[in-house]
């Protein structure tokens, strides 16, 4: 099995629960990566994301933590620790996502009619042990090869891979036009990765100081969506594709569905209706796509 992702957040997820068969932290891990040490600490997000996501004494415990995980030696235990970590920013914040610089909505005494303040409000230490556990849990040997890569879908070199079936979650353009930007929303957890670098990749002018590169794939381009896809499906065809999609994207799901006949003879379509995402106010249907 094998799992691919564009972000290096997610490939480093996969690394810990999908490559990784048999590492896992042990508690003198986690005590070294929560203790402060007799180092020199960087101090890179308490200097530039004051008041952007998190707390002064929050952004402080990050620099620290993520200099402490990127000494662990062992790939896989690296990987669970950073699983941990990341999991633990996405629940501090509001919607889970960083394409805002909105730390008030956390903090202002109002009254509140959504969110979950206790979580937020909840220490980076308690839910860093707690995603830690979850992902220690989660790991096991299925007695086959299992790898994490980290490709744009259109670049991975399948010579070197056989994929009997490809399941395919992409991006979706809304149908007023609006793109999911996902390195926007997660730019955050990508900044952690390349920590040494990571002043050289932000784009100063937003106020959530998200990464070069923000808006700039096809994915998030409604004149250039239906081409990957045609382009997508043309790749992967001898393979049997599985396609996750929602009803109101752009392109339609009768354009998918003719792109989808170009390469394939027996498609099947199955729906999931009245389902909301987040930061939505209207209802949708999930499609999959079945075609073989």
């Amino acid at each position: 099995m094998y799992y691919n992702d564009i972000l290096k957040f997610n490939y480093i997820i996969g690394k810990a629960l999908v490559e990784n068969t048999h590492e896992q932290l042990e508690e003198d891990d986690i005590e070294y990566i929560l203790a402060k040490h007799d180092i020199k600490y960087p101090s890179f997000i308490q200097d530039n994301f004051k008041d952007v996501f998190f707390l002064e004494e929050e952004n402080q415990w990050l620099d620290m933590v993520i200099t402490n995980i990127r000494n662990i030696d062992n790939e896989y235990k690296q990987a669970i620790a950073w699983f941990g970590l990341f999991q633990s920013c996405i629940i501090k914040r509001p919607y889970n996502l960083f394409h805002r610089a909105n730390l008030y909505v956390r903090t202002d005494e109002v009254k509140r009619s959504f969110g979950n303040k206790t979580t937020w409000d909840k220490s980076f230490k308690d839910h860093f042990v707690n995603f830690v556990d979850e992902a220690n849990r989660a790991v096991f040997d299925n007695n086959q090869e299992c790898k994490s890569l980290n490709y744009d879908v259109l670049e991975l070199p399948i010579e070197d891979y056989d994929f009997d079936l490809v399941y395919i979650d992409s991006p979706y353009i809304t149908s007023k036009g609006v793109g999911t930007d996902y390195l926007d929303y997660y730019h955050f957890l990508e900044g952690m990765l390349d920590y040494d670098n990571w002043e050289n990749k932000i784009l100063p002018k937003y106020k959530h100081k998200p990464l070069k590169g923000k808006g700039e794939s096809p994915w998030t381009k409604k004149n250039e969506i239906l081409d990957a896809f045609d382009k997508l499906f043309k790749r992967y065809r001898d393979s049997i594709l599985v396609v996750s999609y929602r009803s109101d994207g752009i392109p339609s799901c009768d354009e998918i569905l003719n792109l989808l006949k170009k390469y394939k003879k027996n498609i099947r379509e199955l729906k999931k209706t009245d389902y909301k995402y987040a930061l939505s106010h209207k209802k949708t249907e999930e499609i999959l796509f079945i075609a073989e």
